[in-house]
């Protein structure tokens, strides 16, 4: 596992993340950033920092529009989670032993 697979599987382990990225998941096009204060109980401050880490780690993108904040997931940074998930578990290779040790 690369750094950047590592940063993507630590940006899905907290539960208001998941839930970010399955709302962005089931909603087609973009998401503004006040929409999330219906899908997730947290603050503005707690809720900008969630985005940043799912920005940071791929899963998303972001667009400004003037003052607004537009959010939609990166299908293809998804998919290469999956696939690794899959190569990983299901096939047996692409774990590291040593780590998981």
């Amino acid at each position: 596992m690369n750094d950047e697979e590592a940063q993507s599987f630590r940006a899905l382990g907290d539960p208001v993340r998941w839930v970010i990225l399955r709302h962005l998941a089931a909603t087609p096009g973009e998401v503004g950033a006040s929409e999330f204060a219906d899908v997730v109980s947290v603050g503005q401050p707690t809720l900008s920092y969630h985005l940043a880490v799912l920005r940071e780690a791929g899963l998303i993108e972001q667009r400004k529009e003037g003052r607004q904040h537009f959010h939609r997931i990166r299908p293809e940074a998804v998919a290469h989670v999956a696939e690794f998930l899959e190569a990983g578990l299901l096939k047996g290779s692409g774990v590291d032993e040593q780590t998981t040790a």
